[in-house]
């Protein structure tokens, strides 16, 4: 039994004429896990290694690619060790995928948030169709984003545009996530596929080392500071989860009603 045999929450195909997929199977809603994450993680370090892939589609086949984090698990981030540990464990994920030299394509569709944008943001080329819906939301739940999206997103759009879109929280549509450099094409849904499939094969025809080159001269001083980064955020996100607003934002989501910042920041 092969590695991708292993798998539960995520679907890893074998390659077809160098493309491989890689899928979140938690519908409807393909929310992020723990474990998710960790099996995100183990297939974007062995993809790296398997000389047949040469490119990957990242997607999911439900209604949405995937709407963020599980927030039933948020309340164990209130102990700093569980906090820290669930960083951690995001931030291997990321890390694998960012390291990846072959490119990886995310097929948006649905609703694609928080975590789930932060996975798209990691990805070499975004294709999202019509009806894809974006935003990193965090900050409406007391929290921000905790995956490497605040870099990755400033690095993508530019300082301003990430910090409105951080700072208010609100999606966008695909129109406006095509023009400020989100998304890399717009597809009618039925067309989407096919779309994506176009390119995915064109850069699996190319020659392997020259992909992983490119990929190696263009991002090598970017990693370095990623991961510098990342060293940083992850002290912030378990200070984050001991405040006040961590648990407002989480108690006013399960109890469906605007959380009250004057008595939680």
């Amino acid at each position: 039994m092969g590695w991708r045999d292993d798998l539960r929450d995520v679907h890893c195909t074998a390659p077809v004429d160098g493309v491989c997929r890689v899928e979140i199977r938690r519908p409807p809603l393909n929310l992020l896990t723990q474990d998710v994450r960790r099996e995100l993680g183990d297939v974007f370090s062995r993809l790296e290694h398997e000389d047949e892939v040469r490119a990957i589609v990242f997607g999911a086949p439900h209604a949405n690619f995937c709407a963020g984090a599980d927030l039933k698990e948020f309340p164990e981030r209130f102990n700093p060790a569980v906090a820290r540990a669930h960083g951690e464990n995001a931030q291997r994920m990321i890390l694998a995928l960012q390291s990846l030299t072959k490119p990886v394509i995310a097929a948006l569709h649905g609703n694609c948030m928080g975590g789930g944008l932060e996975l798209a943001l990691g990805c070499a080329f975004r294709f999202g169709s019509a009806d894809v819906r974006l935003a990193l939301p965090e900050i409406r739940r007391g929290v921000w984003p905790g995956t490497g999206g605040i870099f990755l997103l400033q690095r993508l759009v530019g300082p301003g545009r990430a910090r409105r879109m951080l700072l208010d929280g609100a999606p966008v549509s695909s129109v406006q996530a095509l023009e400020m450099g989100l998304l890399d094409e717009v597809a009618p849904a039925d067309q989407l596929e096919e779309r994506v499939m176009t390119l995915a094969s064109t850069l699996a025809a190319q020659p392997l080392s020259s992909i992983q080159d490119i990929s190696s001269l263009l991002d090598h001083q970017h990693l370095d500071a990623f991961r510098a980064h990342l060293r940083y955020e992850l002290e912030l996100f378990v200070q984050t989860y001991q405040l006040p607003a961590a648990r407002e934002g989480n108690l006013a989501f399960f109890e469906k009603r605007p959380p009250r910042w004057h008595v939680a920041s």
